[in-house]
């Protein structure tokens, strides 16, 4: 089946570049497929037929129209292409004895927003597709797994569909069932590779059946779509909509079932960075287009401005399964929602200001604006400083409260006696608190061994990162981040190092700047606390060696008395 399937995905990929390319040269062209026009012995064009989709129907052309003029010129050979109508941005024509002006405003120009949106967009997201599937291939020569080329064949669908969906090649008949079977086989390739990906990493995420099942949907509502005849068309546009919508949700509903399942484990993170990235993708499709055009039959917002956030899908699962470090999710999430806040004021303000500037007309001068602005800008500093201030120990940024974590760390520090009870400390609040399973202390002696500290526990698989022991050791709370983990210096003894491993099972995001800063205060702690916990062993046993002596000044006796107390 992976043989058959890696086929398939190479297949597709160039048929998909072919189909790309034929798009490309219609578009460009402006060839209206499926307008049959010839050109009479009066210099006109006459349409003499359209077919079923063609766009020259949304245009207001009819069967027997005359076009005597394209873009303020009297049609020419340029205006042909092959038996199609092609480069009208602008014409007039005549239908019996009227004379109408139409406009076709799918012409593709730069300084147009369709054109941005049918065009541009998905000419980008198809080149970015191929690069992403250029990465794919690369990094799965080592892997050969099966979620590869099912993310492959995703990519390439998506691409498809979203270039297909609109623009002079609609006139195709086949280009409808290209546009709609792509479309409503993207939640289902998601859903696959999902069910894939977590089979891989020997995890449950739904079964096949419901896979199977998705995969009949799209053929239902193309054997639909081919006798639409018998239906009413909105019925049927309404039913593709609602076969999508419906995909999704499976989608949607697998993600956070299976995120509260493996909540405890490390894979949580994975679901929720889908999730997150899902519902930004999702919500102004669903909200703006679907919703509202099945409900009311009207939309908000068109699909060629809501479908775009899709691209957020298919970029989300290539930059997880390609990159060896994310970025934090919550992290960047917290972010938002702090300067978001704060964005409050100066959004507010500056709507009040083209408010006033719109009332008084022409009558603000320059440096009435300059004072407002001035204002406004003082108040958002002003009130940053406030809320910093005042959340001084948990900001909207942080996930976790890393200064109170501190705070009980150097409590825990109070009562401990050995090394290995600071390490134990140290290993529970870092795991706490940072996505990783497992945390191992290592000793790096003068000569260049690594000794495992905790020699009760069987020894970890430590030799692929060799190098970053070598490189880690130079400074305390130096920090090597790996592709499912860190390491970092925690203290020294003498000439040897003593390094914290910290691994997931899953690679883990990037540390973030509070992270950093929280791990580097943890290792000064560490340290501190094991040259105390050092000194004080060394003491002791001079203490002992002296006392085995049996000359013990009077002083000593009663340090030595003190102690054992």
């Amino acid at each position: 089946m992976k043989k058959f399937i890696r086929n398939f995905s190479i297949v597709l990929l160039f048929v998909s570049l072919f189909y790309v390319a034929h798009i490309i040269y219609f578009t460009q062209n402006g060839i209206l497929v499926g307008t049959y026009v010839v050109k009479n012995n009066n210099h006109e064009l006459q349409v003499v037929k359209l077919s079923k989709s063609t766009y020259g129907k949304y245009m207001g052309l009819k069967e027997g129209d005359r076009i005597i003029v394209i873009s303020g010129k009297t049609p020419t050979e340029e205006n042909i292409k092959g038996q199609y109508l092609a480069k009208a941005e602008h014409m007039k024509i005549i239908r019996g004895n009227h004379k109408i002006d139409l406009n076709n405003t799918e012409f593709i120009s730069l300084n147009s927003s369709y054109s941005f949106f049918i065009y541009i967009i998905p000419c980008i997201l198809f080149a970015l597709s191929l690069l992403c599937i250029f990465c794919i291939y690369k990094v799965n020569r080592v892997k050969d797994t099966y979620s590869a080329y099912i993310l492959i064949i995703f990519l390439l669908c998506t691409s498809i569909a979203y270039l297909s969906a609109g623009g002079v090649t609609r006139g195709y008949e086949i280009n409808r069932y290209i546009n709609l079977f792509t479309f409503l086989n993207v939640p289902v390739l998601y859903f696959h590779f999902l069910y894939q990906y977590f089979k891989e990493l020997k995890l449950k995420f739904s079964a096949g059946y419901v896979v199977s099942t998705l995969y009949i949907l799209p053929v239902i509502n193309i054997i639909i779509e081919i006798f639409q005849k018998h239906f009413a068309f909105q019925l049927v546009t309404n039913i593709n909509l609602v076969t999508f919508f419906l995909e999704m949700m499976v989608v949607y509903i697998a993600i956070i079932f299976y995120g509260l399942v493996y909540r405890k484990k490390d894979h949580f993170y994975l679901l929720k960075v889908l999730l997150i990235s899902n519902t930004i993708a999702f919500f102004p499709f669903t909200v703006f287009y679907i919703i509202p055009e099945v409900l009311f039959g009207q939309y908000i917002y068109s699909a060629i401005v809501t479908a775009p956030f899709l691209i957020i899908i298919p970029l989300a699962l290539v930059y997880q399964f390609v990159v060896n470090k994310i970025y934090d999710i919550d992290f960047l999430l917290g972010r938002i929602r702090y300067y978001g806040f704060l964005s409050i004021i100066p959004t507010i303000g500056v709507v009040w200001l083209n408010i006033l500037f719109d009332s008084k007309g022409n009558n603000f001068n320059i440096i009435q604006i300059t004072v407002f602005v001035f204002l406004i800008f003082l108040a958002v500093f002003y009130i940053k400083e406030l809320l910093d201030y005042k959340f001084r120990l948990k900001r909207f940024s942080e996930k976790y409260n890393y200064q109170d974590s501190i705070f009980k760390y150097t409590q825990l520090l109070k009562s401990v006696s050995a090394l290995n009870q600071v390490f134990m400390n140290l290993k529970k609040t870092i795991l706490d608190v940072l996505p990783v399973s497992k945390a191992y202390i290592f000793e790096i002696t003068s000569d260049g061994d690594i000794l495992y500290f905790d020699r009760q526990n069987i020894e970890p698989d430590w030799q692929p990162y060799k190098k970053e022991f070598d490189k880690v050791t130079s400074e305390i709370g130096k920090i090597i981040e790996i592709n499912q983990g860190f390491l970092m210096k925690i203290g020294e003894r003498g000439a040897n190092s003593y390094i914290l491993l910290c691994l997931s099972s899953i690679n883990t995001p990037r540390l973030t700047r509070d992270e950093i800063s929280w791990l580097k205060t943890l290792s000064f702690y560490t340290s501190v606390s094991m040259e105390n916990i050092l000194q004080i062993e060394e003491l002791m046993n001079h203490l002992q060696d002296l006392k085995q002596q049996g000359s013990n000044p009077v002083w000593l006796k009663k340090l030595m008395f003190t102690i054992e107390e």
